[in-house]
């Protein structure tokens, strides 16, 4: 489900040479490290614009819905959204770097390679996945956006924003 948080002014301002990235963020740390590998770009000399993504996923758990209703829980997720993307742009604006933010609410994994699809990205730019052990209970978004990428490559970098591997298929 698409909301009407984004913004379209950064197809409009840059260039045809310009490395458009998408940057999915969430309130994690990790998830700022391709902020790092976006400014890297840019201090290299490449013209870089940056796509933010916030995916809300559906809360659908009865005992939250149980007390709020589901227009609450969706305002809370947008609120909470738009105030990571607006951290996460910073500095990337302080480094001169155009910057869409983009809310979307849904699969995680589809709404990250659907985004980069539909606004033309050149990367995809995400946190080294964790190590297999230490993701044994729970999902890898990471493997799995790599996994199902179609056009898109997928980068993961390191803490520093230093590529780590480019999934392609």
């Amino acid at each position: 489900m698409d909301t009407p948080t984004e913004n379209k002014f950064i197809v409009d301002t840059i260039g045809t040479d310009t490395l458009k990235l998408l940057l999915p963020v969430d309130a994690t740390e990790r998830s700022r490290w391709g902020i790092n590998y976006a400014i890297g770009r840019k201090r290299s000399g490449r013209d870089v614009a940056v796509s933010l993504l916030f995916v809300a996923e559906p809360v659908t758990n009865w005992e939250v819905l149980r007390f709020f209703s589901e227009e609450r829980v969706r305002r809370f997720h947008a609120e909470r959204g738009n105030y990571l993307l607006e951290d996460a742009a910073q500095p990337l604006r302080q480094a001169g770097i155009p910057v869409q933010m983009n809310y979307r609410e849904g699969d995680i994994v589809f709404q990250i390679l659907d985004v980069a699809e539909q606004l033309e990205c050149d990367e995809i730019v995400l946190p080294m996945p964790y190590p297999r052990w230490a993701r044994l209970f729970s999902p890898d978004i990471v493997r799995e956006v790599a996994r199902r990428q179609r056009s898109v490559p997928v980068t993961t970098v390191s803490p520093q924003g230093m590529p780590e591997r480019s999934w392609q298929h």
